[in-house]
């Protein structure tokens, strides 16, 4: 999907930063299961990571990319949570067609993405243009009619609930690569944790 629009956001939906305590939420998975942040980070570390949409191809890629070194995550002791504003027969359908074993939350109230400052909402014209060139209705995946979605971005939380790693990049193209999150973990593990892209 090329996108001539390049993606403006706000300095304060950048994201948050390296030694901010996460935000805890309570959330629901798009099977109806109840996710409690701070229950799974006390357990070993977080990598938290916020997607567009089932509807973007970027998205697709990069959850499946963390999918195909999921045992690699699990020798750490990690937890992968993914988060949109998709519905959950929406997140249904990127979890089948990436095959993926992590929970992926529906947050279609976009609380978790205020919490964490990736709330991005694409003007109307993309809008327009989305449904126009690429026959895709952001209203039909999220069921919002004000075309939230999230900035992409991941972060690292360890066991005390801060954030070790937090990446967000308004340019939906660039996204985290597995290996660095990864490498952050291992960094983690030897007792070095102030890591920032």
């Amino acid at each position: 999907m090329a996108e001539a629009d390049s993606v403006k956001v706000s300095a304060e939906n950048r994201g948050l930063k390296v030694g901010t305590m996460a935000p805890d939420f309570t959330a629901k998975t798009y099977m109806g299961n109840k996710v409690v942040l701070s229950d799974i980070y006390k357990k070993g570390p977080v990598v938290l990571i916020f997607y567009r949409g089932t509807w973007c191809p970027f998205c697709n890629l990069h959850l499946k990319a963390f999918q195909s070194r999921l045992k690699d995550f699990e020798k750490f002791g990690a937890t992968i949570l993914a988060v949109s504003v998709d519905k959950p027969d929406s997140e249904a359908k990127i979890v089948k067609d990436n095959s993926l074993g992590f929970e992926v939350i529906s947050d279609t109230q976009a609380e978790i993405l205020k919490a964490y400052k990736v709330v991005y909402q694409v003007p109307d014209g993309l809008v327009q243009r989305y449904r126009s060139e690429y026959k895709i209705d952001l209203e039909t995946y999220s069921g919002r009619k004000d075309n939230v979605i999230a900035v992409p971005a991941t972060y690292v939380i360890d066991k005390a609930g801060k954030i070790i790693f937090a990446y967000a990049n308004e340019d939906y193209q660039l996204r985290t690569h597995p290996q660095e999150v990864l490498d952050v973990l291992e960094r983690l593990r030897q007792g070095i944790w102030r890591v920032a892209r």
